[in-house]
């Protein structure tokens, strides 16, 4: 399914310019970008009128790795709720932001799950990081080493379950 003239229009407002040469048919790229995250096809199977597997594959590899895929996705999950145009395409940026994971940092995927977009995450949300039981888990350790004998029997049980959880799964979300 190929990108409407609304759908470009949108996202080529929240694209940056690049810098060195320009696209030959940026069109053509993000519509390749979309087959391939949308069918689970391999690059190899992309079809000859979508353009080079590896241009495209390229331009997913940048947008990973300079943060474009994440502004992507805040600037589009925004707009979801009132815009129809960009209620169709949150799915596909869910999707390229998913085949992209291993290159994103875990500060993108926190940021995904925050914004409420399951789709765009490599597994279930409980298997992620969260950052804030961390902090109460690590207030709560710091408060009970004060005076630890005072404390009741299994709270540093509980606390090293407590530490288990707020790490998450790696297995889980990382595939290298």
């Amino acid at each position: 399914m190929r990108l409407t003239d609304a759908e470009y229009a949108l996202l080529l407002r929240h694209i940056p310019a690049t810098r060195g040469r320009p696209a030959e048919n940026r069109r053509r790229t993000l519509d390749a970008i979309f087959w391939v995250a949308l069918s689970r096809h391999p690059w190899r199977a992309l079809p000859p009128e979508l353009g080079r597997a590896d241009t495209a594959h390229r331009q997913l590899r940048r947008w990973a790795k300079s943060g474009t895929l994440e502004l992507l996705l805040v600037a589009i999950a925004g707009q979801r709720h009132s815009n129809p145009t960009a209620a169709g395409l949150t799915y596909r940026l869910c999707r390229a932001f998913r085949r992209a994971a291993r290159l994103l940092p875990l500060s993108a995927l926190l940021l995904a799950r925050r914004l409420g977009l399951t789709d765009a995450l490599p597994c279930e949300p409980r298997f992620l990081p969260r950052p804030d039981l961390s902090e109460i888990a690590q207030k709560a350790a710091l408060a009970a080493l004060a005076d630890p004998l005072a404390q009741p029997p299994g709270l540093f049980r509980t606390l090293a379950r407590l530490f288990r959880l707020a790490a998450g799964s790696p297995r889980r979300w990382r595939l290298r």
